[in-house]
């Protein structure tokens, strides 16, 4: 009951970290009258380090316990290939479902500070909350597959945030979603051992979106949100079971035999 505890009280303030780290810088950034650039690029670079350092101490003091997807960077290629394929089939759907897309390099102003930020700094601090800290707190209480699973659902959880002024019901579509893609990652860094697999996959499927503008994952629109996030569902849904059938399953099987 009580690794129970700390585990649950670990999971929560690294979430509030989480909050807390984009808060904090803007609100100092504002305080002392900064640009908007110098602020972007302010939080780009403090928001890791409040979250991911925030994180190591909490778990230091709570858990006492190393992590078990955090390893030395070891590049890995396989986990490209399956974000580029988790984004084609993202199109693929959305197209089907007509929601429309857009270039976000023709719509953003400074897109080299929002290509910082979406690009590296958020997949980097998502990773080392969710396959790092959260995973690692709940893998000390619960089963592999209980851990992935509840992994998976909390990322989806905290990306309510990008429910916007969409429908109150649209959240529903938006956390299944999200979930779907939290799955993905997180089976890509337990097949690969290590959360640098799932942050590869992470980066390239945000520099993707970044690049085309695929609204299955950006759009806030509430007539069309629910059609929009079908194709996140589907795209990273059938991508997470590639994962696992390929990768996971095979390699149980392969000890099971020997």
């Amino acid at each position: 009951m009580r690794k129970f505890l700390k585990a649950l009280i670990m999971i929560i303030l690294i979430l509030v970290l989480m909050v807390v780290g984009q808060i904090a810088p803007l609100a100092v950034t504002d305080h002392l009258n900064f640009s908007e650039n110098a602020a972007v690029i302010t939080m780009t670079i403090i928001y890791p380090i409040i979250v991911i350092g925030g994180g190591w101490l909490l778990n230091h003091f709570l858990l006492h316990q190393s992590l078990p997807l955090v390893s030395k960077w070891r590049f890995q290629c396989w986990p490209i290939l399956y974000a580029i394929l988790a984004d084609v089939l993202i199109y693929l759907f959305s197209w089907v479902a007509q929601t429309g897309f857009h270039s976000s390099f023709t719509t953003m102003s400074n897109w080299w500070l929002q290509f910082a930020m979406t690009v590296i700094s958020a997949p980097l601090v998502e990773e080392y909350v969710f396959r790092g800290y959260i995973f690692g707190a709940l893998d000390s209480i619960f089963k592999r597959s209980t851990t992935i699973w509840l992994t998976a659902f909390l990322f989806g959880l905290i990306h309510l945030s990008s429910l916007g002024k969409a429908a109150w019901y649209n959240a529903v579509f938006l956390v299944i979603a999200y979930t779907a893609m939290g799955m993905f990652f997180t089976l890509i860094a337990v097949a690969g051992k290590s959360l640098w697999a799932s942050f590869t996959a992470h980066v390239v499927n945000n520099l993707l979106i970044y690049i085309v503008g695929i609204w299955a994952a950006v759009s806030t629109s509430s007539s069309m949100m629910w059609r929009s996030l079908t194709g996140t569902l589907l795209g990273m849904g059938i991508s997470a079971g590639l994962v696992y059938w390929r990768l996971l399953k095979n390699k149980r099987e392969k000890i099971s035999k020997d």
